[in-house]
C-alpha cells in the first residue's frame, strides 16, 4: 500500500492516520512549487524477514526519468512468529516540491530484491 496524502501520520500504537489521499496537482503556471505533501507506504514482513534487514530507496521520478526527490535507508523485519505478520508505515513529508512542467510523475519504492513499486499521480495544467 502507497499513497500520496495532504496529512499522514503513525501513532503511538503504530496504526497509520491519513488525510485527503490525492493522485492529481493542479497548478495555473509552471514551474509550480507545492507546498507539502505526503508520502506513505506500508511494509509487511512474516516469518522468514525476522531480523533481516532490508535496503529501501524511495524516489520521485517525472516522466523523463529525472529524479526530483531520493532517500535511502534500511529497514529491519520486526520479530514475527511463524503463520503470523507485522507491518511498518513508512511516513515522508515533502515540503516545497517543484515541478518544472504538467505531466506523469511516480514514487518509486525500492525494498530490497523485491521488484519496485510505483505509486503515480499527475501534475496537471488548471484551467
Amino acid at each position: 500500500m502507497a499513497f500520496l496524502a495532504d496529512e499522514a501520520n503513525v501513532s503511538q500504537e503504530g496504526k497509520l492516520n491519513v488525510l485527503g489521499i490525492f493522485d492529481r496537482i493542479a497548478s495555473t503556471a509552471f514551474p509550480t512549487v507545492h507546498p507539502r505533501m505526503v508520502f506513505a507506504f506500508r511494509v509487511q514482513s512474516e516469518f522468514p524477514d525476522s531480523g533481516q534487514p532490508y535496503a529501501v530507496r524511495v524516489r520521485l521520478i517525472d516522466e523523463d526519468g529525472g529524479v526530483l526527490f531520493e532517500a535511502n535507508g534500511e529497514i529491519t523485519g520486526p520479530p514475527v512468529t511463524p503463520g503470523e505478520f507485522s507491518t511498518a508505515n513508512q511516513v515522508f513529508t515533502l515540503v516545497g516540491v517543484q515541478f518544472p512542467q504538467p505531466g506523469s510523475y511516480k514514487f518509486v519504492v525500492n525494498l530490497g530484491e523485491l521488484a519496485p513499486h510505483e505509486t503515480l499521480f499527475a501534475v496537471v495544467q488548471a484551467e
